[in-house]
């Protein structure tokens, strides 16, 4: 599907060639000022792996005691991994990439435990890598990884900070993904202006208006040109005095 706010790009143009590739069914960016495109997330596999991934993980003793004590983790971890993975938006912006955490539950579900929205924006100037890591090898040596990870990066990545700038795994089109991000980025250092939101295909302003649009005749025009030849001359009669 397509929002009603989503920006238009023209049919021979890079960016739009690929927008027309995609649909998508994640309605949370709908009313998104700006909005480019929608890359919807695998919930139900990315779920799937992450519960058993929980499940492996509590057989260590001591992952299973602190969960017990302070997460609730071996009774409530099948929502704790759904309330996490469904809460997880990613789209494409004409100010960049944009992932959001929605509000969700924690814990042991209490509103009191409830975390916030949250989201970051990753914009094209500041991008210096995306690419994906395909699934291969298994986790906790028994689950087969399963999910595709699109890692971004920029500048600032590394270091003492977090190894990517964004991460997100279980994309169901990360091919494309990757190919929108870097087309966008081209079209932002080619100069090149994100055209306005519009249900209709781009059209560029007509060319400007003549001194007869503006509501001078042919009469006019005339008159105005011989003043400006008469002043001229007058203006170079003048010059060759002051020379003498």
């Amino acid at each position: 599907m397509t929002a009603s706010s989503q920006v238009t790009y023209p049919e021979d143009d890079e960016v739009g060639k690929l927008m027309r590739t995609l649909k998508w069914e994640d309605t949370f960016f709908d009313q998104e000022e700006g909005l480019i495109a929608v890359f919807d997330l695998d919930y139900e596999e990315i779920a799937s792996f992450k519960k058993k991934v929980t499940v492996a993980s509590m057989l260590f003793p001591p992952v299973l005691i602190f969960g017990t004590l302070f997460a609730c983790l071996p009774c409530l971890y099948q929502f704790q991994v759904d309330w996490e993975v469904y809460s997880q938006h990613v789209a494409i912006t004409r100010d960049g990439i944009k992932f959001v955490r929605d509000r969700r539950k924690t814990c042991c579900g209490l509103s009191c435990t409830d975390a916030g929205k949250s989201s970051k924006t990753v914009p094209f100037d500041k991008l210096t890598d995306c690419d994906v890591t395909e699934p291969a090898g298994a986790t906790c040596c028994c689950i087969d990884n399963v999910l595709s990870v699109v890692t971004v990066d920029t500048a600032s990545s590394g270091g003492e900070g977090p190894a990517h700038e964004l991460s997100l795994a279980g994309l169901k089109e990360p091919q494309k993904f990757k190919k929108l991000v870097w087309a966008m980025k081209r079209a932002n250092a080619q100069g090149g202006q994100v055209p306005n939101q519009s249900s209709a295909p781009l059209s560029f302003a007509p060319p400007a208006h003549s001194a007869m649009d503006r509501g001078f005749s042919n009469e006019e025009t005339n008159a105005i040109l011989r003043d400006i030849r008469s002043e001229l001359i007058e203006l170079n009669a003048n010059m060759k005095n002051m020379d003498k």
